[in-house]
């Protein structure tokens, strides 16, 4: 049995910082044709069900990833960065036609990105989905599944079927498809979106699944669970890459429930992990175990 299984994107992320790099109205750029520095620079796997299933696994719990990967050294990589985070790698597919997914991500000095990704054709479909392997589970943590809103219907009722709880964090393909979605809600245990994404709904449709949770990015995060909402503020910390803060996030707030906490305490879990995260380059460095996240 696993505590959580983590259902999305799998890729292999490039991080490059330079103190050259200027931002100016709301633009993140390069002088054209110049020559520049890196100051910082990274590479490792990333996408939504590498980087929960890795947080998940440092809570001491038992994760699996569920991800189509492409037949060439990039799947090597996040194959064997999952390994060596304790993640399960038996619900992982390779395709031999298509390249595993990947992303150059420009990291501003304040911590802002841009990211450029790569997607090829490793969107998971049905016939990759070991289902006897996913029953063995108590929880679902699912993340974009690029628009699949066929798959994520077919999740969720399995879910439903085998008294499986579920975590959603919908991409905005998901969200593009709200009346398709919105029917989804009542049968999710745990909702998150940042601010943005939450614009698509109105306050009474946030309060349909058990608990949701909406980030504010620097401002903190509210969580609405019945007719109460709490907040944090975020912790003071000088971030140095936003990248994998939501995942950071949604993987701690789980990973309290999990432990039995209560929304309010998964709350805390959830700001204490995302702010360890953006004081690291890339998505998995600064993650908490259980130790780090308890004090």
């Amino acid at each position: 049995m696993y505590d959580v299984i983590s259902i999305g994107a799998a890729t292999v992320d490039i991080f490059v910082k330079s103190e050259q790099f200027v931002v100016k109205d709301n633009l993140l750029g390069l002088e054209y044709s110049s020559k520049n520095e890196i100051s910082q620079s990274l590479i490792c796997s990333g996408g939504g069900a590498t980087n929960s299933s890795t947080s998940l696994s440092r809570l001491n719990l038992k994760t699996a990833c569920l991800s189509l990967l492409g037949n060439d050294p990039l799947s090597l990589y996040v194959f064997n960065d999952l390994k060596d985070n304790s993640v399960s790698t038996d619900l992982l597919v390779h395709d031999d036609k298509e390249l595993t997914d990947y992303s150059v991500i420009l990291v501003a000095q304040d911590g802002g990105r841009s990211i450029l990704t790569n997607r090829g054709s490793t969107r998971l479909q049905s016939p990759n989905v070991n289902w006897e392997k996913l029953s063995l589970t108590n929880w679902l943590y699912i993340t974009s599944l690029e628009g699949n809103i066929d798959l994520l219907e077919q999740i969720i009722g399995f879910a439903i079927e085998h008294g499986i709880k579920v975590s959603l964090n919908p991409g905005n393909r998901e969200l593009s498809q709200l009346p398709r979605l919105l029917p989804l809600l009542p049968h999710v245990d745990f909702l998150l979106l940042n601010k943005t994404e939450s614009e698509h709904f109105n306050e009474s449709q946030l309060r349909i699944p058990a608990i949701t949770a909406v980030t504010y990015g620097r401002e903190g995060a509210y969580v609405f669970v019945d007719d109460k909402k709490f907040f944090s503020p975020i912790i003071n910390t000088s971030p140095v890459d936003e990248t994998g803060a939501g995942d950071a996030f949604g993987s701690a707030f789980v990973g309290g429930l999990v432990h039995h906490l209560s929304p309010q305490e998964a709350l805390f879990w959830a700001i204490k992990n995302s702010a360890s995260v953006v004081s690291y380059l890339g998505a998995k460095h600064g993650l908490l175990n259980l130790l780090e996240i308890k004090q």
